[in-house]
């Protein structure tokens, strides 16, 4: 969650990165390129999408291209009947496998489409929620994170370190948060490193029933595509 005074700050920087470094106009034209990298750069740091996985390119994509294919690209395809909807999606999968990868090119679709995103993880939104009790105007900034057009938590199931026999409070809150959405007809992403039944048995029939109503579920297969980008990084800087 970012707060106004690092938003502003980034659109300080960004201007410099973006703008004043263009090749064609330095800046100087709104029409050009550079300003369409800008304003998205900005929302896209607005919204939390991770900074690695900002320019996403469908070409490159050599793992889980079934999935990408099948579910995150005919999502984006139609992701204003998707907005209408409230239609969502779950990526299912070990660590690794570029559940955050796909999540990332999506959100950042739907920005470049006029939408507002918001992209967190679920030990980051239990955090969150928490530091909202003695802080109102996080309170009210999360609040309004969470209104997003696509929401996105990632990481579901790492807030529970253990099986627990009752409801906590964030499990409260995350089913009032799924139903609010859901009955708005407001899309959510989620990722997990559960199986099917796993997230179904630790998150309750609520979840479940929303689950199965307004998301399809991909499985994705094993394979670290960590392992390609610490190829590229020995390349890039020199590392045997």
């Amino acid at each position: 969650m970012r707060t106004h005074d690092q938003i502003k700050e980034f659109k300080h920087s960004a201007q410099e990165t973006y703008l004043h470094k263009c090749k064609k106009c330095h800046g100087s034209d709104p029409d050009c390129r550079c300003y369409e990298d800008y304003l998205v750069a900005i929302q896209q740091y607005e919204a939390c999408i991770p900074k690695d996985f900002w320019n996403v390119d469908p070409k490159g994509i050599d793992h889980n291209k079934r999935v990408f294919k099948e579910v995150i690209q005919k999502y984006v395809d139609g992701i204003h009947v998707a907005l209408m909807k409230g239609y969502g999606f779950a990526l299912l999968g070990s660590n690794g496998v570029g559940k955050t990868y796909f999540i990332s090119y999506v959100l950042s679709e739907a920005i470049k489409n006029g939408r507002t995103a918001y992209y967190t993880t679920m030990p980051q939104l239990a955090h969150n929620i928490k530091s909202g009790f003695d802080d109102v105007e996080a309170r009210k900034r999360l609040e309004w994170y969470l209104t997003s057009d696509f929401l996105a938590i990632d990481e579901l199931g790492k807030e529970k370190f253990h099986k627990k026999e009752q409801k906590t409070f964030i499990d409260t809150e995350i089913e009032r948060l799924m139903k609010n959405r859901c009955d708005d007809a407001l899309p959510v992403i989620l990722a997990a490193n559960m199986n099917h039944d796993q997230l179904f048995s630790s998150y309750g029939a609520t979840i479940g029933s929303i689950i199965m109503g307004k998301m399809k579920m991909a499985t994705m297969k094993d394979g670290d595509y960590r392992v390609k980008m610490s190829k590229s990084m020995n390349a890039e800087m020199g590392y045997k």
